[in-house]
């Protein structure tokens, strides 16, 4: 699995990578394509390294792997809060503190 270092200013994107981000969003090469502004064509030659993304290109890549991230943290810590107040009496529970204690992103 791809993953987003905020120090680096963008991953390398190869046909791989841009294929798995695709198929985590569920998206097919023509919902890629139109989220990004080009041909479906375009997209299949990124995934087959015929072809890579210009870098305007890929600052949107980065983005769309932020957002799936940030995603995959949200859905996680909705399911640990679940099973917190199912385990505890707490009336509160507080996302950062979940992330920090359970998950490891």
């Amino acid at each position: 699995m791809i993953s987003f270092n905020e120090s680096s200013a963008h991953l390398e994107w190869n046909g791989d990578r841009i294929k798995d981000l695709r198929l985590r969003m569920g998206w097919s090469q023509s919902d890629l394509a139109r989220r990004l502004h080009v041909n479906s064509l375009e997209i299949g030659q990124w995934e087959m390294d015929l072809e890579f993304p210009q870098d305007c290109i890929t600052e949107e890549l980065d983005l769309l792997l932020k957002l799936a991230q940030w995603s995959a943290e949200q859905i996680s810590c909705e399911s640990l809060a679940e099973i917190v107040f199912d385990e505890s009496e707490a009336t509160q529970v507080d996302s950062q503190s979940l992330q920090n204690k359970y998950l490891d992103f």
